[in-house]
Order: C-alpha cells, then sequence, then structure tokens
C-alpha cells in the first residue's frame, strides 16, 4: 500500500479543519431535503457533521481509512473508496458535495462521471475548490506538489467543463479563495 499522507495528518486535520456552511452553499444544495447525501472526498466528515441535520442520511465515503474513522466516531455513515468507482447504485443520493477534494483525486473526470452516475433525478453536486487563479492557492498547489500528495487544481471552467456533456444545468460561483461549482440532474422524461 503506498504511504497514504492523509491517514498521517488524520487527527490534526479533525482538531483543526472546522467546517460552517454558509448559507450560499445550503442554497446551492437547496437545503434541508428529505434525500440523501454524499460527502466524496469527505476526510473526517467535517462537512457532512454540519449538513446532516438538514437531510435525512449522510454518508461520507473517502480513500483513508484513518480520515474514515473520525467521520465514524461523529455517528456518520463511512465508505472507503476511491470517488472513481463509488460503491453505490445508480441514482442513489439527492445531493452530493465535494469539499477541498478533488484535487486530490486520481481522476479528476472519472470522479466526475461516477458522481453523476450516483446522483438521483433533479439532485445536485456542489464541488467547492481552491481557486487556483489565487496567488495564495497556488502556493498550497506547489507545497502539495512537493509533499507528494497527488495534488492536480483545476480552475473554475475545466471543473465546470467536466460535466458539460451530462448536464443540464452548471453554474459557477466565487467565494473568497475558493470556487463553487453547482451542477443540477434534470428529471428524466
Amino acid at each position: 500500500m503506498p504511504f497514504d499522507h492523509f491517514d498521517l495528518i488524520a487527527g490534526l486535520y479533525n482538531r483543526v479543519a472546522q467546517f460552517s456552511a454558509p448559507a450560499s452553499f445550503l442554497d446551492l444544495l437547496a437545503l434541508p431535503s428529505s434525500g440523501l447525501l454524499l460527502d466524496a472526498g469527505g476526510g473526517t466528515g467535517r462537512v457532512a457533521e454540519a449538513l446532516h441535520s438538514m437531510v435525512r442520511e449522510v454518508v461520507v465515503v473517502d480513500l483513508s481509512r484513518g480520515m474514515l474513522r473520525h467521520a465514524a466516531d461523529k455517528g456518520l455513515a463511512t465508505a472507503c473508496a476511491p470517488a472513481e468507482h463509488l460503491p453505490f447504485a445508480s441514482n442513489a443520493f439527492d445531493r452530493i458535495i465535494m469539499v477541498d477534494a478533488l484535487h486530490h483525486v486520481f481522476d479528476q473526470r472519472q470522479t466526475a462521471t461516477e458522481l453523476w452516475r450516483v446522483l438521483s433525478h433533479d439532485g445536485r453536486i456542489v464541488i467547492i475548490e481552491p481557486d487556483i487563479h489565487k496567488f495564495a492557492v497556488k502556493l498550497i498547489a506547489f507545497g502539495e506538489k512537493l509533499l507528494f500528495m497527488r495534488s492536480h487544481f483545476l480552475p473554475a471552467e475545466k471543473i465546470a467543463s467536466l460535466f458539460a456533456n451530462q448536464i443540464t444545468h452548471v453554474r459557477v460561483f466565487f467565494d473568497e479563495s475558493n470556487v463553487l461549482v453547482c451542477a443540477e440532474k434534470a428529471r428524466e422524461v
């Protein structure tokens, strides 16, 4: 098994990285919702924990067992799997989030395809990624490359284009040093 930086930093990340859901994020997700929410690349469950009372159930999926232990300790359902090969049925989730994780996956296009597969009709995917056009984010990206954290940051338009062939509606927003991409799946007729 290759060295996993995320297992190594899981405890520190769980203590330090806090998340408070801004209203704009909740609006994009159209929360509260009575459906299921998938936190893809959700690590310690910091985001899922903030949203779990607004949906029927949250599932955190991540490749790092060390990170997932912290999510399970918070009472969240977890699954250890790569985002490129999710162990869920098609159309299983009404809402999907991926916060600060798309740049860590092995194959971003395959990840987008897989997220789309498990998204239900009338569902929404919201991806939050650091805005690579910001100088501070470029420094972080460089540091993560030096640490071999398999990071590959995409600009907003490239993230949106991952869903371009499958989507009815893609919106892009900028919030301080982040980009938010919301992809909505139309109901089948």
